[in-house]
């Protein structure tokens, strides 16, 4: 998949500015990945396991690609969190779409709301905008 090439390439030129030999002989990010169309939660909770018994100290899980009116993925997405109890949810929206993004980040906190079967669910707690370069003065 494409995605998963991206991330991969990504890897590489960021351990190419961090050179293990300049760290203990450890490569400063590695990639976790299980393939497609499995249980998300599932995947995340090996990629932590996995994390702690190396001694790596942040997970980052990519769910990109959801969107906010898909109910499976937002019911996978909220399970992923109750599972997994991440420190952090982040939502990462693009600055180009404008108002989009509110809309967006609303409905997929209201996804976390509605399908995670908590009475106390773990909701987005904060917000990166990306590719601000792209837009103008409006």
């Amino acid at each position: 998949a494409g995605a998963v090439e991206q991330l991969r390439t990504h890897t590489r030129h960021l351990n190419a500015l961090h050179p293990a030999e300049k760290h203990g002989n450890q490569t400063m990010v590695q990639l976790f990945e299980k393939g497609y169309g499995k249980d998300a939660a599932g995947i995340a909770m090996e990629a932590i396991r996995f994390a702690r018994e190396s001694k790596i100290d942040i997970v980052l899980i990519d769910t990109a690609g959801r969107m906010q009116d898909n109910e499976p993925l937002m019911r996978a997405l909220a399970k992923l969190i109750k599972v997994n109890q991440p420190d952090l949810v982040l939502f990462v929206g693009e600055a180009l779409v404008g108002n989009e993004a509110v809309d967006q980040l609303v409905k997929f906190n209201r996804a976390l709301e509605d399908y995670s079967n908590s009475d106390n669910p773990h909701t987005i707690d904060g917000i990166v905008l990306t590719k601000f370069d792209t837009i103008d003065d409006k």
